[in-house]
């Protein structure tokens, strides 16, 4: 199981315990409803997973830097709290902000900002800066560069994704390369 998928577990499958070891009445998930723009699907996306506590049911955790978040209001947008907290430093939100935007009608890429298109200078850093977390491989320049960010994996720790197709790569060996 990759990482986003365990980040939307924790906000979609109900949680038994609640941190501090209290036991819930009911199963915890997720507590707002669909119309909030925090969903599971938006949170995971932006790098969080679900980690209620007794005090604060909503409460989520950055998967990379460890920040919790609580008290989210419906326009509450999981992706701009994290780049307007941390502005540019924050690599993942700044990848994956606005990604599915960027997209027409028939599935392609629009880049109106250059500064957002894969080959620009700001979005290599970005991917680069997403290795800076965890045990990624020593090419990490070329496989940002190739549109690859690090994302490991529950059974691989060196995992890396391609963010505009979606292929994965893994189990780096030293004379491996992502072209």
């Amino acid at each position: 199981m990759d990482i986003f998928k365990a980040r939307l577990e924790s906000l979609t499958r109900p949680k038994r315990r609640l941190k501090g070891g209290t036991k819930s009445q009911s199963n915890q998930k997720w507590p707002h409803p669909e119309y909030f723009l925090a969903t599971p699907e938006t949170l995971a996306e932006a790098g969080f997973y679900f980690d209620p506590s007794s005090e604060d049911k909503d409460n989520v955790t950055c998967y990379m830097c460890g920040k919790e978040l609580s008290e989210w209001d419906e326009r509450d947008d999981p992706f701009g709290i994290r780049c307007k907290k941390r502005g540019k430093r924050y690599a993942w939100a700044n990848v994956r902000r606005g990604l599915g935007a960027e997209m027409d009608a028939d599935g392609r890429f629009v880049f109106p900002d250059k500064n957002r298109l894969p080959t620009s200078k700001a979005m290599e850093k970005a991917r680069l800066d997403t290795f800076l977390f965890g045990d990624a491989s020593s090419k990490r320049r070329s496989m940002a560069k190739a549109g690859f960010v690090y994302s490991p994996h529950v059974s691989h720790n060196n995992t890396t994704i391609c963010i505009y197709c979606g292929i994965s790569l893994s189990d780096w060996d030293a004379d491996d390369g992502p072209m």
